[in-house]
């Protein structure tokens, strides 16, 4: 099902704040804290070539998949509300409307956070066929911590997934709230840039 893997190159403005970080390259940040800077990540999306989404007008969320799996040491910086937040605002800047009546919607969004040593790699390659695969350690291991997100979006027509990606990296424990929201968005666009938009609307 799945061709045209595509890895995505590293760009250093974004984390896994889940959060995942960014690349070894440091982009210079225009109006951006240095606290906000990035670590290694990597990335990597899927579409199925039979996959037609050009009609697709709305989208909703996976009342299955919207899963965050930590150790407790790291709930409180892994926002729920915020990655949803960046998801869905990185949608509707491709001209997707979200709806809450899952019957309506178009697509379905879900979304896998998982932290390293709460599921393994083959366990989530396993399950969605996918697996960015960073083999790096954590620079400081009491501040970061190894996680991945997985975006998945469904065509309900067909009830098939028709995009996926996935990104490792590391979560810095230590995040404000509100640039653990910067981090998300940037993060989201940068996954989704291969997502089809909606026409007269910008990739």
């Amino acid at each position: 099902m799945y061709q045209r893997t595509q890895y995505l190159p590293c760009l250093v403005f974004l984390a896994l704040m889940l959060l995942i970080s960014g690349c070894s390259q440091q982009k210079p940040a225009v109006n951006r804290d240095i606290r906000v800077r990035a670590m290694p990540f990597t990335a990597v999306s899927t579409m199925d070539p039979m996959a037609d989404v050009s009609s697709a007008v709305s989208f909703t969320w996976s009342p299955r998949m919207r899963e965050i799996h930590s150790n407790p040491h790291e709930a409180e910086v892994l926002d729920q509300e915020s990655l949803e937040k960046a998801i869905s605002n990185a949608l509707q800047k491709k001209g997707y409307e979200y709806t809450w009546r899952a019957g309506l919607a178009d697509l379905r969004v879900g979304y896998l956070v998982v932290m390293n040593g709460v599921l393994t790699g083959k366990e989530i390659n396993d399950r969605f066929g996918i697996q960015p695969g960073l083999n790096l350690q954590a620079p400081d291991t009491v501040r970061y911590e190894k996680g991945t997100l997985v975006i998945d979006i469904v065509d309900m027509k067909t009830g098939r997934t028709a995009w996926r990606g996935a990104l490792q990296g590391f979560a810095d424990l230590r995040i404000s709230k509100e640039d653990r929201q910067e981090r998300f968005d940037d993060m989201v666009m940068f996954m989704l840039a291969r997502f089809p938009a909606r026409a007269g609307y910008s990739q």
